[in-house]
């Protein structure tokens, strides 16, 4: 099959518009593999042959505006039998575009010529509103692409043009959605996921690992990190206000995940946190917990509401997954009370007495992380 890619944002780059040009074709050659035959820049739009329809897998490409099944022809003659043979309907609709200079008629001249055609010899109405059909035609390279439709791509900039990032992957809707909005604008991810087994359940890490798969349709080739950072929430339970429990386990969370970023190597912490949706994402428990690291922490959903990130895994694929049964660790040892302002001095002055234990415990935990490769 044959297809017109169109990206919109990249092309705005102007003299960095090659480097996300270049990022766009690689992760396009690693999505579909040896399906491409053929693959030509034309400059905000791209030619693409491929062996077979894949159309659903460039609906998981980041960077693409939109894509066309196209129907190629040689000359105008080709063009206007090919049209008078489709059944096109009463009313249509006409665009036309001369992407080379090398054709005698312009733009405009294409259309009204292809227009006039459509109307004599096929009884046909135009129309700019109410039509049947929009017929699309694209002059490029000697050759007449014919194509119907306009699909829709996720747009955004291709994974890795914008860097690389650790999100913090839970089982519920949050993180993942989060994770996905972060590819979309250019950051490639690796997972970090935090886990008590056994004291939550073996189907809450298989929960998470389905997670990845499909957000991995999107990353193209993903690590995921376990850590089980249960014996620090013992520890916690023992030592501190239990009032205080889901901060101090989101200040551990957030320094081992940026000892992992600086193990990779990679450039910022993203998390799932909406302002005000749970107690530990009031604005003072969130400032309480960001200090405890120096990396820039991305919030993709600071600003949406449970509906807007359910619908939007829904669209993307966690929804279903994120439903089912599974506890999440920070759900653990968790008393009917918990602190919604939490004072960032009194939280390190608790600390500061235990500092050494929480280290070392730390230490152990990362020292014993998993790691798992989806290609």
């Amino acid at each position: 099959m044959e297809f017109l890619l169109r990206v919109s944002e990249i092309v705005l780059k102007r003299k960095n518009r090659r480097y996300f040009e270049k990022i766009f074709e690689k992760n396009l050659k690693k999505k579909l593999k040896e399906e491409i035959l053929e693959l030509k820049n034309w400059g905000g739009v791209y030619f693409l042959k491929t062996k077979t329809d894949i159309s659903q897998q460039l609906k998981e490409i980041f960077g693409l505006h939109n894509f066309s099944p196209v129907f190629r022809v040689k000359d105008l003659n080709e063009v206007l039998e090919f049209l008078k043979n489709k059944d096109l309907g009463k009313f249509f609709n006409l665009e036309v575009i001369r992407g080379d200079k090398d054709f005698p008629l312009n733009s405009i001249q294409l259309k009204e010529k292809i227009r006039k055609f459509l109307e004599e010899e096929k009884g046909m109405s135009y129309s700019s509103q109410n039509f049947e059909n929009k017929i699309f035609v694209y002059y490029k390279n000697k050759n007449f692409f014919i194509f119907f439709e306009k699909e829709k791509g996720l747009g955004g900039l291709p994974v890795g043009s914008s860097g690389r990032g650790v999100a913090l992957l839970s089982t519920g809707f949050d993180s993942p959605v989060a994770s996905f909005l972060a590819m979309k604008r250019g950051l490639k991810i690796y997972f970090l996921h935090f886990h008590s087994y056994p004291q939550t359940s073996f189907e809450s890490l298989e929960k998470v690992k389905k997670l990845v798969g499909v957000l991995n349709r999107f990353n193209l080739g993903s690590q995921l990190y376990l850590i089980n950072i249960l014996e620090i929430q013992k520890f916690y339970y023992l030592n501190i206000p239990h009032e205080y429990l889901v901060i101090f386990y989101r200040r551990t969370m957030m320094r081992l995940a940026e000892k992992l970023k600086s193990e990779l190597g990679v450039d910022a912490l993203i998390t799932g946190e909406s302002l005000g949706q749970v107690a530990s994402q009031t604005i003072k428990n969130l400032e309480t917990i960001s200090q405890a690291v120096s990396s820039l922490i991305l919030r993709p959903l600071i600003s949406y509401d449970k509906e807007e990130i359910i619908n939007l895994a829904k669209k993307i694929g966690t929804e279903e997954i994120s439903r089912l049964p599974g506890e999440d660790c920070c759900s653990l040892f968790i008393p009917p009370k918990v602190k919604t302002r939490a004072n960032l001095m009194e939280v390190i002055k608790i600390e500061e007495k235990i500092k050494e234990k929480i280290k070392e415990l730390e230490e152990i935990a990362f020292k014993n992380k998993e790691k798992i490769v989806y290609n």
